[in-house]
């Protein structure tokens, strides 16, 4: 379960002050319900892919017994 600020909360932040916690779970998010965005859904999700492509993507750790692979958002 996702335990950050909502899309709602984070409408008027700039993306650049977006955790990349933040950024992780809203672009899986968005993407899973592509299909459904509206035009201004869309331009939130290429904004949110922009950011983190921004930033390097989003970081890959080793991963093993007791660290993620990737970054989690729960």
């Amino acid at each position: 379960m996702y335990v950050g600020r909502t899309i709602d909360n984070l409408r008027d932040i700039p993306y650049e002050k977006w955790t990349i916690e933040e950024l992780a779970y809203h672009q899986d998010t968005m993407k899973r319900l592509s299909r459904y965005l509206n035009d201004s859904g869309r331009q939130i999700y290429d904004a949110v892919l922009k950011e983190i492509e921004s930033r390097g993507g989003l970081p890959v750790y080793g991963g093993d017994y007791d660290h993620p692979y990737s970054v989690t958002y729960d």
